[in-house]
């Protein structure tokens, strides 16, 4: 559940890069956007050629600027900025959902020249003399902000640097990009399985997915470690070992050809960041985050770590009671177990059964429901687009309006495919401004997919919950253009405020109220009862400790990694020191988490990221909580505040603005401690 970063922009924090506009000539907002983009992705051939013209043009511009003078440099530079994310964010977008490898391949390689000009651009004297030449006088608030990013972000790339140091600089980041490709399509490719004897080794699987099961030819039946497999299964498998055996399936995607790549991508982060004077990655990185620093992320780590671990030792305590049940000699819950157990104590002390909830959300329902709330708290409207051109027959497109005037587009890619990306996220494709660009992003999921009367694609509560939290990106990306600076629009805040949005929406997925308005069962019609909701809410206070413990490990394995040496780091090793000191299961043995965990090399060192936005989420809940949450005042003064001010202000003056205070840890701290 996150966005997904332009590559550079992960790299070396560099000017901009969180999305992209599609066309490659220069935009024209009344132009139709599902025409900008028909011809890019027809075939290999025309893509390239689409990237090929994006990145010449964008060197015109680019020299347009240094010529410019006054006010003009910084406009021109901003149309730049423009022309050079209307190639990158539908690179990103095709190498990871394309069906055609030749497409794909092409995308990759574009994303490599984009990457080559961007180091190029943010290196470059001459644009940072030109930029930083401009004259505050002349500039609102808006404008000195755009100016004062532009300048930080130039010496963040190192471009007061000696002439070797920027050119070494320059060829890391070359590097990087491609070596990032390379781990996330090692981990695509990667698809592993178990293969079962029989039908009654899918004991306890919903009816649904034992029927999308059947035997192969070889009368073998397949689970893979794709993500509709892989997550059911490990929820409702009564066979241990089976579970265990595809949760180390799962564990060595990628393996042995991403620890090579990780090691170098550690070793080149760290160089980079020395050669601009930090001690670590993760000091160069934590710099224009909300969190300001590295020992900040160190004891934030510790802080809730301090919070949550009484909870989390209490959830294993009682999950480990109940495996002894079904077997006495158990000495520890296993990572195997996690889902299983905790959906076992569900259902046996909160009389809650996730199956049962599972028939009151076929994905359409959930589709429409999700986008009639959204129409109401934002005032917007959704319109299937059914002639838009798409990349593959399960897209769907939509226009996003208000008062009649489209605001955006967006397209949906919600159900699993072979090499096609394998979690959930928002890819922004184009930036709306003032004037400029109207908005356009893409859903990438992998939830089921509907196939007849008999499969509506019945889907788990927390899938439903991760489609609240992607809806919430997008749009927010959507709604955020109020704004002629390209660099300030839509989700383009600091990257450890990103989440607070999505994350407070999940909220909604919750509600009795909201869920009856779209949770109803695929056969007889009827809206969820309400005392399931209730017993669903009461139920998902167990295990929180714990979830929260496993997501403290992953935050203290990404930053401790990128805090410390890597030429004296064996990765092993440390997975080993991290899994005894931060999580609530053992390592097992010969998996590997770094070869498939792929925050590694998009979010890097900022895993953290999704507790702090989460502190911030709960504390901004705590308005709606209060006033309702489909009061009509708060959430248009939650749109006017967070969201349609996209990044020109700073995420706690966003906050503030709205809480009419500094964002506190209270409501996180009580929401994890149930109190």
């Amino acid at each position: 559940m996150k966005i997904r970063w332009p590559v550079l922009w992960i790299v070396a924090s560099a000017t901009l890069f969180i999305g992209c506009a599609t066309a490659t000539q220069s935009i024209d907002p009344n132009k139709d956007i599902s025409a900008l983009l028909e011809p890019a992705w027809n075939d290999a051939q025309t893509f390239e050629a689409h990237c090929e013209t994006g990145v010449k043009e964008a060197q015109v511009l680019k020299d347009a600027v240094k010529t410019a003078s006054g006010l003009d440099i910084l406009k021109k530079y901003n149309t730049m900025l423009e022309q050079v994310v209307s190639v990158q964010g539908l690179t990103s977008l095709m190498e990871s959902v394309h069906p055609t490898e030749d497409v794909r391949k092409v995308a990759e390689k574009c994303a490599q020249n984009v990457a080559r000009f961007e180091s190029e651009l943010n290196l470059d004297r001459d644009l940072y003399d030109a930029v930083s030449g401009v004259d505050d006088g002349l500039l609102d608030a808006e404008g000195k902000r755009f100016r004062t990013r532009l300048l930080r972000d130039f010496r963040r790339a190192g471009v007061d640097r000696k002439k070797e140091t920027r050119e070494r600089l320059a060829a890391i980041q070359q590097q990087l990009v491609k070596l990032g490709q390379d781990f996330g399509r090692n981990v695509r490719k990667d698809v592993r399985h178990i293969a079962l004897d029989s039908a009654d080794m899918l004991d306890g699987m919903p009816e649904d997915y034992i029927k999308a099961h059947a035997p192969g030819k070889d009368g073998k039946i397949r689970i893979t470690t794709d993500y509709p497999d892989f997550y059911p299964f490990q929820n409702y498998a009564t066979n241990s070992a089976l579970r265990r055996a595809l949760y180390e399936q799962f564990l060595r995607r990628g393996y042995p050809a991403n620890k090579d790549i990780l090691k170098n991508v550690l070793k080149l982060r760290h160089e980079y960041a020395g050669l601009l004077g930090y001690p670590s990655w993760a000091a160069y990185n934590s710099e224009d985050k909300m969190v300001k620093s590295a020992e900040a992320i160190e004891r934030f780590v510790g802080d809730l770590t301090t919070i949550a671990r009484p909870r989390s030792d209490s959830d294993i305590k009682q999950l480990l009671e109940r495996k002894k049940k079904d077997d006495p000699k158990a000495k520890q819950i296993e990572v195997w177990d996690r889902f299983f157990y905790v959906g076992k104590v569900r259902k046996e002390q909160y009389a809650f059964d996730s199956q049962a909830v599972r028939k009151y959300l076929p994905f359409n329902k959930v589709k429409d429901g999700i986008f009639d709330l959204y129409s109401k708290l934002f005032d917007v409207t959704f319109h299937h687009l059914p002639d838009a051109p798409v990349w593959h027959e399960d897209v769907l497109a939509y226009s996003m309006r208000t008062n009649g005037d489209e605001v955006g587009r967006f397209f949906l890619d919600m159900h699993p495919r072979a090499n096609k990306y394998k979690h959930a996220a928002v890819f922004p494709v184009q930036h709306g401004t003032i004037g400029g660009s109207r908005p356009v992003a893409t859903m990438v999921c992998n939830f089921p997919k509907p196939a007849g009367e008999d499969n509506p694609g019945l889907m788990e509560h927390t899938q439903v919950v991760t489609f609240f939290h992607e809806f919430g990106h997008l749009i927010h990306h959507l709604l955020g253009r109020n704004t002629h600076w390209v660099n300030m629009s839509g989700f383009y805040v600091e990257w450890d405020f990103v989440e607070a949005p999505s994350q407070l929406l999940e909220e909604w997925a919750w509600d009795p109220d909201v869920l009856a308005g779209f949770a109803h069962h695929h056969e007889t019609g009827e809206s969820i009862p309400r005392d399931l909701v209730q017993r669903m809410r009461a139920a998902n206070e167990f295990g929180k400790g714990v979830h929260v413990m496993r997501q403290l490990f992953y935050t203290a394995y990404s930053f401790f990694m990128h805090n410390r040496d890597p030429n004296e780091l064996d990765l092993d090793a440390y997975s080993e020191e991290i899994f005894k000191s931060y999580s609530p299961y053992r390592n097992i043995p010969e998996t590997y988490v770094y070869a498939n965990f792929g925050h590694l090399i998009g979010y890097s060192s900022m895993y953290y990221t999704y507790q702090w936005s989460l502190v911030i989420a709960k504390d901004l809940y705590t308005l709606f909580e209060k006033d309702g949450l489909l009061n009509e005042d708060v959430a248009t003064r939650y749109r006017q505040k967070i969201l349609e001010p996209g990044g020109t202000k700073d995420a706690a003056d966003l906050v503030q603005d709205f809480l009419g205070r500094p964002y506190r840890l209270d409501a996180y701290k009580k929401w994890l401690q149930g109190n």
